[in-house]
């Protein structure tokens, strides 16, 4: 317990100011590989600070790629080592929740204060490809949409199948856009101007292999996406997350064992 105690307050001491995360990727375990009711286990190493309140990895990154634009990224990706999955099964995600925002200058976690919308695009489950009804895929093509108000769009999209080895490494496009925007739409410049600030949705992993669930879904994943924050700004919003409230500093935090509590 004292260990993981100390590696928290190291990850929450790294995360205290951010700035250009650049390209990374999520690591993605299955224990035990391949088997009929393993876990799909996200950072187990211990990379990104843990939420005070839940215990679930909070996972940084920015906006701003230069292919994409301002307000797009395809960070984090997500990468299952080889032998973690069975050839040609599928890895998905899962929305959860609502759309949160960090309002810099109120310093607070609240819903998007302009109606932004923030999407992530999934790829079209092969059935759904193979069927070619235009209404169809153009309810994938829009992308998982998180708002104030909830998911719009597909609740549950693939992110990418096994390579012949069991490997999974890939990289998909998350989109934060004005009320009057819309990013489904190709090329830059169609975002409108979302608010300045830190933009956090919820999401699950898990596969579709099987009859029924051969793997056991993933704990819930935070995903915080920085948009125009300085690191100064992006840092205090993380640490809101991740520090816990009205607890001594000096006492032990809860977020360090839970893992251990939860079994998972």
């Amino acid at each position: 317990m004292l260990l993981l105690i100390a590696t928290s307050l190291e990850v929450r001491a790294q995360y205290s100011s951010c700035s250009n995360f650049g390209h990374f990727d999520l690591f993605i375990d299955i224990i035990p590989p391949a088997a009929l009711g393993a876990k799909i286990l996200v950072d187990s190493a211990g990379t990104f600070p843990l939420s005070a309140d839940t215990g679930n990895i909070v996972v940084p990154a920015d906006f701003g790629d230069f292919a994409g634009g301002p307000h797009k990224t395809d960070d984090p990706g997500w990468v299952v080592n080889t032998g973690g999955l069975s050839p040609g099964e599928s890895l998905w995600f899962r929305a959860l929740g609502a759309l949160r925002f960090w309002d810099p200058t109120l310093e607070a976690w609240m819903g998007p204060v302009n109606g932004e919308r923030l999407r992530y695009f999934g790829a079209i489950p092969i059935e759904v490809f193979l069927r070619n009804d235009p209404v169809e895929l153009a309810f994938y093509e829009q992308g998982t949409i998180w708002s104030n108000a909830g998911i719009e769009g597909p609740v549950e999209s693939p992110i990418d199948q096994a390579a012949p080895d069991g490997s999974i490494h890939t990289h998909l496009d998350f989109c934060v856009e004005a009320a009057d925007g819309d990013c489904s739409l190709s090329g830059i410049g169609h975002t409108g101007n979302p608010s300045t600030g830190a933009y956090l949705i919820e999401l699950q992993l898990f596969s579709d292999a099987g009859a029924g669930e051969k793997y056991r879904s993933s704990r819930p994943i935070q995903v915080l996406l920085n948009n125009g924050l300085t690191g100064e700004q992006c840092g205090t919003a993380i640490d809101a997350l991740i520090q816990p409230t009205n607890v001594d500093s000096s006492e032990a935090l809860p977020g360090a064992g839970v893992l251990i509590m939860t079994g998972y």
